[in-house]
């Protein structure tokens, strides 16, 4: 039985809980809503309220259509997140498996290198990827970006997936291979099905990650076809800049991202949730 200070307690613990929630959700959103008001308002109204459009200006969303090429930054934006994910996902999936399932000199040094590649900010490396990328021709090209994105962004991926593949039972393996099944197929026929929340999950990681890439599609493309939606929206931002085509440009580029996230959020959870557990 519950005494009253106890009691008091739980209520205070729950109270100060979503209080925290409540705080951090503004924190995030506040931005993204200033974003819609804005992208509703007129230029010469910009910044007279910040807390419901003044204008309703729908028409905004239409008028970005013929004033910036945005359709064609949503399909860079797009090959370059689905391509980064495909190459990340099978990198990481043969890297995986063999950080999982075999012994190999240099093994450690491999899981170390692969951790001090997510503490290089993009702005050290962003150069020498721009001469390596000139000097093999893959300069402002769609696959010059995605093979960058890919090998920046593989690491997460390998260390999710080999959690996954440390969990599944051996004697699946070894059943197979004692029917013949060679290790390719083994990976293919049995630890890949089982490993379908891992891959979900990581495709989806690395589709985030090349969905909102800035730096490097800044650098590394000239252009307009090959610009993602992210520098193309920033480069309207000049002496004169049209904010409420930037705002609205904004608005345009999340839409897809929380589509795609609402779409794979309970794989999502589950993926983490199993991949930490395991």
């Amino acid at each position: 039985m519950r005494t009253p200070s106890r009691e008091r307690t739980r209520i205070a613990v729950l109270v100060g809980r979503y209080a925290l929630i409540a705080v951090w959700m503004l924190f995030t959103l506040l931005p993204l809503y200033a974003a819609f008001v804005a992208s509703l308002t007129k230029y010469e109204n910009l910044g007279k309220s910040f807390l419901y459009p003044t204008d309703w200006q729908w028409s905004n969303y239409i008028d970005i259509f013929s004033r910036v090429p945005i359709l064609d930054f949503l399909k860079a934006t797009l090959i370059y997140a689905v391509g980064a994910s495909v190459v990340c996902v099978v990198l990481a999936v043969l890297a995986a498996y063999a950080l999982s399932r075999f012994r190999f000199r240099g093994k450690r040094a491999f899981v170390s290198v692969v951790f001090l590649t997510q503490l290089v900010p993009q702005v050290i490396i962003v150069v020498p990827m721009f001469m390596m990328l000139s000097d093999v021709g893959l300069y402002d090209t769609y696959a010059g970006v995605i093979l960058v994105i890919a090998a920046t962004g593989v690491a997460f991926p390998i260390l999710l997936l080999r959690s996954f593949f440390d969990g599944l039972p051996l004697a699946l393996e070894e059943a197979a291979a004692v029917d013949g099944a060679s290790r390719l197929g083994i990976l293919w026929r049995i630890v890949l099905p089982l490993s379908a929340p891992g891959l979900a999950t990581a495709f989806a990681l690395s589709f985030f990650t090349g969905w909102g890439q800035y730096l490097y599609p800044l650098v590394l493309t000239r252009s307009p076809e090959h610009t993602p939606v992210t520098v193309g929206i920033g480069r309207l931002i000049d002496n004169t800049t049209p904010w409420e085509m930037v705002m609205t440009g904004t608005i345009i580029a999340v839409i897809p991202a929380v589509i795609a996230y609402m779409l794979v959020q309970k794989f999502l959870t589950n993926g983490l949730m199993v991949g930490a557990v395991k």
